[in-house]
């Protein structure tokens, strides 16, 4: 009975609180500054720690208490001490199965700890306080679209997410977040605007699906339209009518109105010396791509203004409180008629595909058990791509497949992903010349020579991925569908 009692009392293993999670990322965003933003992936805080990545996923994404001499070590490789606040030991009675297995969603939502109430925060935007054998809540509706901030479903990209927190404090900062479709690029947006938030700041997204085509297809209008939809989000009075005049341009007619009305009234009511900045997050920037010359005149118009906000200080520079995210779609190419350097000022985030420990956790998350053997399995057949993983281990809880079903590509798979399937078809149809490479790469198991341009462009949609000048076929459930369809235009 004693035994007994002593190991129902043992504790399960440490994991960072807010304050230790903020100091871990600081001190890697801080790294990564000095390294002109070079990312320091968890491979490279492996070969740095002989920690290995899933032991440091475990430490950044608080998701499974590790030992304590772990959280030092990698506090020590920033120079830094792990101190008594800032890791904490799960409590004994969350190790109770029975007592957790009981909880409701709800219950199990309210474990969530926003850690975004300090002004001088730089990390996640929430972290689960849990133990190993944890219950996540089901998921209940068919992965898709934005994650919720509270969802315990998102993986966090520490590295990445530390950087865009980092960089959204600058003056004139400018983020792109680019990726293909459902690679987590609004979630990622989303969670920089509630950073943002945090911190004081005025933040406000544009969706530009939200503009008709004849809207988009006219410079003067869109400004207009642009201008309307940020006076709104701020709650500051449309005065565009009164103050446009046509003899100035539209680009300088918007320039004047966000100095003069949009960010000179961002501090009504509060002290002119704290300046509040104002985030403004451009989402679907690649509607306009459609449009390339109204799309390359906004890309100028924006890019002018981040250039101005890095001139002076806010005392004489209202631009100085301006910071910028664009996120766009890659499937959709950008016109040959726009200057790729347009997008690639600033701090470029292109998001990668998830690492088998990013996989594993989600997996355990979605109270799957899968062995390493399994999540490199996993990969082979559907990438790290995170929507399709997310549907995967969403039918597994539905036990409308089976694990091992699944990873024989079998019919079922083909069912389960019919629209996602659909859907890059139709994005490869738009693009014919890419046709004949595509297929060759379909047809071979190993990587095939490919034009630089072409294989690029095949990379952005997510259909390949790239070695030097050589190309493969970027997941295996890919390749049934695409030999049909292929075959059905060649035939």
């Amino acid at each position: 009975m004693q035994l007994q009692s002593k190991n129902h009392l043992r504790r399960r293993g440490a994991t960072l609180t807010a304050q230790g999670s903020r100091k871990l990322n600081q001190a890697k965003a801080q790294l990564e500054i000095e390294q002109n933003f070079k990312r320091y992936t968890l491979e490279d805080f492996s070969e740095k720690t002989g920690l290995t990545p899933n032991t440091l996923s475990k430490v950044f994404n608080g998701s499974v208490g590790v030992d304590k001499r772990t959280l030092e070590c990698c506090f020590n490789a920033f120079n830094m001490t792990l101190l008594k606040d800032d890791y904490f030991y799960l409590e004994p009675h969350q190790d109770n199965l029975a007592e957790i297995g009981l909880m409701s969603s709800a219950e199990a939502c309210d474990r969530i700890e926003p850690v975004c109430d300090s002004r001088s925060n730089v990390g996640q935007i929430h972290k689960m306080e849990r133990t190993p054998d944890d219950l996540y809540p089901r998921l209940l509706t068919t992965p898709g679209g934005q994650m919720p901030l509270d969802s315990v479903f998102y993986i966090d990209r520490p590295i990445l997410e530390s950087l865009c927190y980092e960089a959204i404090q600058q003056p004139g900062a400018s983020i792109n977040i680019r990726a293909p479709k459902q690679m987590g690029k609004t979630s990622l947006m989303t969670r920089i605007l509630a950073y943002a938030n945090s911190q004081g700041h005025h933040a406000v997204s544009v969706n530009l699906q939200l503009a008709n085509d004849e809207i988009l297809q006219n410079l003067e209008r869109f400004l207009k339209w642009f201008c309307a939809r940020v006076s709104k989000q701020l709650d500051l009075p449309n005065e565009i009518a009164s103050f446009w005049h046509n003899s100035l341009g539209s680009k300088s007619n918007t320039t004047d109105y966000f100095q003069d009305v949009i960010l000179t009234n961002l501090d009504r009511g509060v002290s002119s010396r704290e300046h509040c900045p104002l985030v403004i997050a451009i989402n679907e920037l690649n509607q306009l791509f459609a449009y390339p010359d109204v799309a390359r005149e906004f890309l100028l118009l924006l890019r002018t203004w981040s250039e101005q906000g890095k001139e002076a200080d806010a005392d004489i520079n209202p631009w100085y409180k301006l910071r910028l995210v664009t996120v766009h779609s890659t499937e959709i190419l950008m016109p040959s008629s726009i200057d790729p350097s347009l997008l690639n000022t600033g701090l470029v985030i292109e998001l990668p595909e998830f690492t088998p420990a990013q996989v594993q956790d989600l997996a355990y998350r979605c109270e799957q058990d899968i062995t390493s053997s399994q999540t490199q399995r996993l990969i082979a057949l559907l990438g790290g791509h995170p929507y399709r993983l997310q549907l995967a281990f969403y039918y597994l809880q539905q036990q409308t497949i089976t694990l091992e079903e699944l990873l024989e590509n079998s019919a079922i798979a083909t069912v389960i992903y019919a629209d996602h399937l659909e859907q890059q078809w139709w994005n490869l149809q738009r693009y014919p010349d890419l046709l004949p490479l595509f297929t060759e790469i379909v047809r071979q198991s190993s990587p095939v020579d490919c034009d630089a341009m072409q294989g690029s462009q095949l990379h952005k949609m997510g259909l390949v991925h790239l070695y030097d000048l050589r190309a493969s076929l970027v997941c295996e459930l890919f390749r049934p569908f695409f030999c049909d369809r292929l075959l059905q235009i060649n035939s």
